[in-house]
């Protein structure tokens, strides 16, 4: 196990490569998991989670995010909580494995659920790696073609603001993070229920500092939608023909 000096030395030197010196600092991320806030465990993880990535933007590939989510991921076991007594997750492990030293022996990773079947943790690993192999060439389309062409179309075709056009561009990047994180290899594929209920739904409560309603995020959809049926004559109507 780690502790908490060798979490701030790793957190500083994030911060350090990242240039973030004027933006970001280790007490401000202290405060963050000490004041943390959510309805439950698995939701305020996720807001701090989210609240911390927003701050490394510009990463490379999923080697780079995962070094980048492990630090942050530390911070939030190694670091007090507020709402566990001053006590970080890791410290209340400690004490319970010196009560329990027997749960020590316990080493196997759980088994999840994927679509109501259970699989083992190895397995669901590399359907994970299997799928994001099929969604290399969905990523690169979004990455290198779609998203760049679809800021061009919001700023000369759309004539928007720039505040405009920076809120319907993170909207589109986030739906299609979350459609490759839901699993779906390419655009087409896409369920109608995912973009029209699912996604915005789930936006309310992960997405932060954006504080778009349901009905907006469908709204800023079809105008992502009209664009690829323009630019790349997708087939778009089954998403408006419910």
């Amino acid at each position: 196990m780690k502790n908490k000096k060798e979490v701030e030395k790793e957190l500083q030197e994030l911060i350090d490569r990242y240039h973030l010196n004027e933006k970001l600092t280790v007490e401000v991320i202290k405060d963050w998991v000490f004041e943390e806030k959510g309805e439950t465990v698995s939701e305020s993880a996720h807001r701090f989670q989210k609240r911390a990535l927003d701050y490394f933007k510009d990463l490379k590939d999923i080697d780079e995010l995962n070094e980048v989510l492990g630090i942050i991921s530390d911070a939030w076991n190694y670091f007090p909580h507020k709402s566990l007594g001053g006590k970080s997750p890791a410290q209340l492990v400690k004490e319970e494995l010196k009560i329990h030293p027997e749960r020590k022996k316990s080493r196997e990773m759980p088994e999840v659920i994927v679509g109501g079947r259970k699989m083992s943790w190895n397995d669901h690993s590399k359907m994970i790696k299997k799928m994001k192999e099929l969604q290399k060439p969905f990523r690169r389309w979004v990455d290198k073609d779609a998203l760049p062409n679809y800021r061009k179309y919001l700023k000369k075709e759309k004539s928007l603001p720039k505040e405009v056009v920076e809120k319907h561009h993170e909207v589109a990047d986030v739906f299609f993070d979350r459609a490759m994180w839901v699993g779906f290899l390419d655009f087409e594929k896409i369920r109608i229920e995912f973009a029209k209920y699912e996604f915005p739904r789930w936006w309310q409560t992960h997405v932060m500092g954006n504080d778009l309603d349901e009905n907006e995020i469908w709204s800023s959809l079809k105008i992502l939608f009209g664009f690829l049926a323009e630019k790349y004559g997708m087939n778009v109507e089954r998403f408006f023909n419910i």
